[in-house]
């Protein structure tokens, strides 16, 4: 197990790992707050030799009493020093008692003696301190060998007297609850990953193929029990849908050309939901376009009919006794979805699915269906669904995430194997999807009328803003400053060439200038007359050394402008050929809209 499996199994069990150290912390926190104060005082006793006549006899002396310090410092545990202490200070235990609060300790070769003693009352451990440095001085002059006068050799002497301490040194509750944290930290870590090892169950895709190499065709999320079982149309929208249309393309790129479509919808054991997952991956494809056959095979436990609700006295069995014809007992109960209940429950089962009647029925249907599903008993069971896989495509397995184990998937494929059929995926239900994928992409909402109309102002003003800063030499274009009927739609653009012949310009899609900028003429109604011009409008002057049009009388010409292309543009008071003076001029039906080809033409 790795350092991500690890994590995952905390995330997965945060209340096992924090149990242990809530239930730590607070337990020794509670024990340190009620726990009673404890004083702690020191003293110390200083060992020499009582004196000495020469510098080798001092050297002596000291030698041996830093060689007696550890026996000195034992003499603080014993009666012979704790047995007076207790008679002085009339204190309520006895000297054996009273060793377990005095402790003497002496260091390298130092010849001080620490004596340090703990009590309930600073005061009573100040006391009891000074009176057992005292006792060990007593005694160790008096265990000491004597001198030559009848003297003590060695003397001891109290270097420092004890005081009431100010601030008791145990219990330091900051200090226990945060060691009784960590420790259970560290517990229910261990905990967690325990838990997770321990735990067959697959819960995930990875489990599904790290225990029986098995491809996820998809996962279904837990659904209410009141959710209708044919609620996956093709216009249903939401995270639940979405997973039926998974497995439903999954299932689509499995199969070989030219064999019918058909699979096994089994378990490894019962309650895992493989009615359920038939039904509406049936219904899914049902809703796609396919022809669909639902065939209960459970002739134990049937279910379908009960699920979809219809009737299901009659069926598979009387089909394969040859007592009903299949189109008699085959029933539509949608667009493309016909179920064929199990009908009676047989006293045989497993040798109605194995005989030669269900080879027929399944051939018969895959020629009638897109796709034919079989909804069989659990594989771990009974041997039915095995019976049926070896006549199908494969088995589809449903695994629930929260029974099946990982030694039930491993002996449904190998059981599958073993009796000649194929295990071609499996489906993960009452699966929890990660929130990274469990959002739901809907489509967005019709814009409205202001919208619309603002879009159709940004096109105009587009237009406007090519228009006016076309270069010279242009085209001349006009358009008609009305509204069509539709809205404010593009008109229709109204150009011509110097032999009255309409120039390809777009009229309600882009139009490109002379200097190659796009922009989007506005449409006006058919009906609609050509755009007028004042009188006193000044006539674009024609260059002196322009040559005239082709068929075009001398002096009698339109005005025109030399547009590169030796085009002219007629003006709206131009009488044109073959049209009456003072009648406007119908030039729409000339005009072509090079992005519409295929639109009405007046």
């Amino acid at each position: 197990m790795t350092l991500r499996d690890v994590l995952a199994a905390v995330r997965k069990h945060w209340v096992l790992m924090l149990l242990p150290v809530l239930v730590l912390a607070g337990g020794i926190g509670y024990l340190s707050v009620t726990a009673v104060p404890q004083y702690r005082a020191h003293a110390a006793v200083y060992v020499t030799i009582a004196a000495a006549e020469d510098p080798g006899d001092l050297n002596q002396g000291t030698s041996y009493t830093q060689a007696q310090m550890l026996s000195y410092a034992r003499l603080a545990s014993l009666p012979v020093v704790l047995d007076p202490v207790a008679a002085e200070l009339g204190l309520d235990e006895t000297g054996r008692e009273l060793a377990g609060r005095v402790t003497a300790s002496t260091s390298g070769d130092v010849s001080i003696l620490d004596v340090s003693v703990t009590s309930a009352s600073p005061d009573e451990a100040a006391a009891v301190a000074n009176a057992v440095v005292d006792q060990m001085r007593v005694a160790i002059e008096d265990l000491a060998p004597a001198t030559a006068s009848g003297g003590s050799a060695v003397t001891a002497r109290v270097v420092e007297e004890a005081v009431p301490p100010s601030a008791p040194f145990a219990p330091s509750t900051r200090r226990n609850v945060l060691a009784a944290g960590f420790a259970g930290l560290v517990l229910g870590v261990l905990a967690a990953w325990l838990r997770e090892a321990l735990d067959t169950r697959v819960r995930r895709p990875e489990d599904v193929e790290a225990a029986a190499g098995l491809p996820v065709l998809g996962t279904l999320r837990a659904l209410p029990r009141s959710a209708p079982e044919l609620a996956a149309p093709l216009t249903a929208t939401g995270p639940a849908a979405e997973d039926v249309r998974r497995v439903r393309a999954n299932l689509q790129m499995i199969g070989r050309a030219g064999r019918p479509a058909a699979f096994v919808v089994a378990s490894a054991v019962a309650g895992e939901g493989k009615t359920h997952a038939a039904v509406r991956i049936a219904a899914s494809f049902a809703a796609a376009g396919d022809r669909v056959l639902l065939v209960d095979a459970d002739l134990r436990r049937p279910a379908v009919a009960d699920r979809i609700g219809i009737e299901g006295a009659v069926g598979l069995t009387e089909v394969l006794v040859g007592r009903a014809a299949f189109d008699d007992v085959v029933q539509d109960v949608g667009d493309g979805l016909s179920v064929l209940p199990s009908g009676a429950i047989p006293p045989n089962p497993s040798e109605l699915l194995s005989s030669r009647e269900l080879e027929d029925l399944l051939a018969q249907a895959g020629e009638r269906y897109d796709l034919v599903l079989v909804d069989a008993p659990p594989v771990l069971s009974v041997a039915d669904a095995v019976l049926v896989a070896r006549r199908v495509v494969g088995l589809v397995v449903v695994v629930d995430a929260r029974r099946t184990r990982r030694p039930q998937l491993r002996e449904l494929v190998d059981q599958v194997r073993l009796g000649g059929g194929r295990v071609v995926g499996a489906v993960l239900n009452r699966a929890r999807v990660p929130a990274s994928a469990a959002y739901e992409y809907v489509a967005a909402p019709p814009r409205r009328a202001g919208s619309r109309r603002a879009a159709a102002h940004g096109r105009r003003g587009v237009a406007s803003r090519w228009e006016a800063g076309r270069p010279e030499g242009s085209a001349d274009v006009r358009r008609a400053d009305r509204r069509s009927g539709r809205g404010d739609a593009p008109a229709p653009v109204d150009v011509r060439d110097g032999d009255d012949r309409p120039v390809r310009v777009p009229a309600a899609g882009v139009a490109r200038g002379g200097s190659g900028q796009d922009t989007r003429a506005a449409e006006v109604p058919p009906d609609a007359p050509a755009a007028e011009v004042p009188p006193d409008a000044p006539a674009a002057e024609a260059a002196p050394d322009a040559p005239a049009a082709p068929g075009t009388p001398a002096g009698a010409g339109p005005d025109r402008v030399d547009d590169g292309r030796d085009a002219t543009v007629p003006r709206a008071d131009d009488d044109l050929p073959g049209a009456d003076a003072g009648a406007p001029a119908d030039t729409s039906a000339e005009v072509e809209d090079v992005l519409a080809p295929d639109a009405p033409r007046r």
